[in-house]
């Protein structure tokens, strides 16, 4: 598996223009839905808003004028890239394999990819419970209040089908076709962790934000359509910024159970941010008050440099060392010359 970086303008452009190719305005045949369905999920830069793209207009048209068994296949297989495992795929079609398409190689690799995504959201939300994931302190982490989700090997090539149901993971058979696919994963930015090797897991760190400017998404892309449609002329600066150490998958609201789930992450989500916020915010006061204390100081210190001159009168000269400085200062009451110069450590005048 190629682990080049994935983000080339060129890929993000053609991305967008396949996208466009699903515009509401075009008429789209079965044939025609069907044909750009298996480009978008073979694109190696679109990994969600699969399902804005059912809910198009010139998509619904389309899926109306398909037999009920070829369409309940495709909205199968759209769901699967939208919040699916490559588990569920292969669960699918060892049931009926018309359920779902047999997908391609790249198409493969992509569900996988997003598989590890899944594994770590739900890793995320049992990190209280006693699960194969377990949440350990990184080095960086541990400074900052923060833990790090790691994932062992062992569950996560299990997870994505790299291991045969009851085969242990081993370092010759599994180890490089697991990491091959965190790798792509880290590439392309849909997840932001490293690897450790010494102890075979996949650190997801928690307090790194993935930063992608070529980052694409369909739902994205669709937002800027809708603006088109709409009339709007005027140019707008959209972030496409993916916030958090994992990529949002879309929204599972299929069944009561996966609504359930996804509220629950989402409650998850919220309160990590309002915790990070709250540090924050206390690391912030504290760095005002300790400012505001030394203003305080700084203020005392010249006081006293007043009230010293004028108990010593005019006639005189006098040292002192400037607040919270390296050099003494000299104040001259009388004569000529510079009535405030400034000394060094040394004796020297400047």
């Amino acid at each position: 598996m190629t682990t080049a970086p994935l983000s080339s303008s060129s890929s993000t452009a053609a991305g967008s223009l396949l996208i466009e190719e699903f515009y509401p305005s075009k008429s789209l045949s079965p044939a025609l839905l069907h044909s750009l369905l298996q480009r978008l999920l073979s694109h190696p830069r679109i990994h969600n808003g699969f399902v804005d793209i059912l809910q198009l207009p010139s998509v619904q048209s389309a899926l109306e004028n398909m037999d009920e068994a070829k369409r309940d296949s495709l909205i199968a297989t759209v769901k699967l890239f939208a919040f699916g495992t490559i588990q569920e795929y292969l669960e699918l079609k060892e049931k009926n394999g018309d359920a779902v398409w047999t997908l391609t190689d790249a198409q493969l690799d992509k569900l996988r990819m997003l598989s590890v995504v899944s594994v770590a959201r739900r890793g995320q939300l049992k990190s209280t419970e006693k699960t194969d994931v377990d949440m350990i302190p990184s080095d960086h982490a541990a400074a900052n209040n923060n833990a790090s989700l790691s994932i062992p090997y062992a569950h996560l090539a299990a997870e994505l089908q790299i291991t045969p149901v009851g085969t242990p993971f081993n370092d010759k058979d599994h180890m490089r076709q697991l990491e091959d696919v965190l790798i792509q994963c880290v590439y392309s930015n849909i997840i932001a962790g490293k690897l450790d090797q010494a102890s075979k897991a996949f650190v997801v760190e928690s307090h790194v934000a993935l930063q992608d400017q070529q980052q694409l998404s369909s739902s994205s892309s669709l937002a800027r359509m809708k603006q088109k449609e709409d009339g709007a002329n005027k140019s707008t600066t959209t972030s496409n910024t993916v916030h958090g150490s994992l990529l949002s998958r879309d929204i599972d609201t299929t069944t009561a159970e996966s609504t359930n789930t996804e509220v629950k992450r989402m409650i998850f989500t919220l309160e990590q941010f309002l915790s990070s916020s709250n540090k924050l915010l206390s690391s912030l006061e504290d760095i005002s008050n300790v400012s505001a204390s030394l203003r305080k100081e700084d203020e005392k210190r010249w006081r006293n440099v007043e009230k010293k001159l004028s108990e010593e009168g005019s006639g005189s000269s006098s040292r002192f060392r400037a607040p919270g400085g390296d050099c003494d200062v000299i104040f001259e009451g009388g004569g000529g010359g510079d009535p405030m110069e400034v000394v060094d450590m040394s004796g020297r005048r400047g």
